[in-house]
């Protein structure tokens, strides 16, 4: 009796150890779902009617970026060629859109190989390698969503976007460069 309990508790261990679930390493987080902005919140002003015109408070602008500020015309939206331009990624996530986001794991060892990021606005998607592959070299194809990087620090998720065409900060049209780096954490609250 006693031999039947020791391999009874035995194989309840094993089969245990088997079913425990997985958990992320080093208080990493899961951002996948589908996310709504919070319009209640201090970006309001960005995200719905935008920023007062002219105003560049706290933005490291030079001259110009300041000139193309100042002669930035709201109507230049209701031209034919504007009308469906794309957001560039350091500006589409201030929009009123939803975003969906999901991992890819690789399918042996499940290890998180890439964070992907749909956005219902003009339908721009963004891999974010979790891998730790290196940016590709500055002659690489400029996209509007980037090239993305992301590592865990601790339970932030720190995105470093390189490779972006040339697009704007702000919606009156501060422009961004095409050798702009995005530096972007995600955390999770609640």
């Amino acid at each position: 009796m006693q031999k039947i309990r020791r391999v009874g508790l035995m194989a309840l261990l094993l089969f245990g150890v088997l079913l425990i679930p997985s958990v992320s390493a080093f208080a990493q987080i899961d951002l996948t779902g589908v996310w709504d902005p919070n319009l209640t919140d201090e970006d309001a002003p960005e995200r719905l009617a935008g920023p007062s015109l002219v105003e560049f408070v706290g933005l490291p602008i030079n001259d110009q970026a300041r000139v193309w500020g100042l002669s930035y015309k709201p109507s230049r939206l209701s031209l034919p060629e504007h009308q469906c331009q794309v957001h560039v990624v350091e500006y589409i996530h201030r929009g009123p859109w939803a975003m969906r986001m999901w991992e890819e794991r690789d399918p042996v060892t499940f290890k998180l190989v890439a964070i992907h990021e749909f956005i219902s606005n003009y339908e721009q998607s963004r891999t974010i390698w979790m891998d730790g592959r290196p940016h590709p070299s500055e002659y690489a194809p400029h996209t509007f969503m980037g090239y993305s990087t992301g590592e865990w620090e601790g339970n932030m998720l720190t995105v470093t976007t390189t490779h972006v065409k040339q697009g704007w900060h702000r919606r009156e049209n501060i422009p961004a460069s095409d050798e702009v780096t995005i530096v972007e954490h995600y955390v999770r609250h609640g």
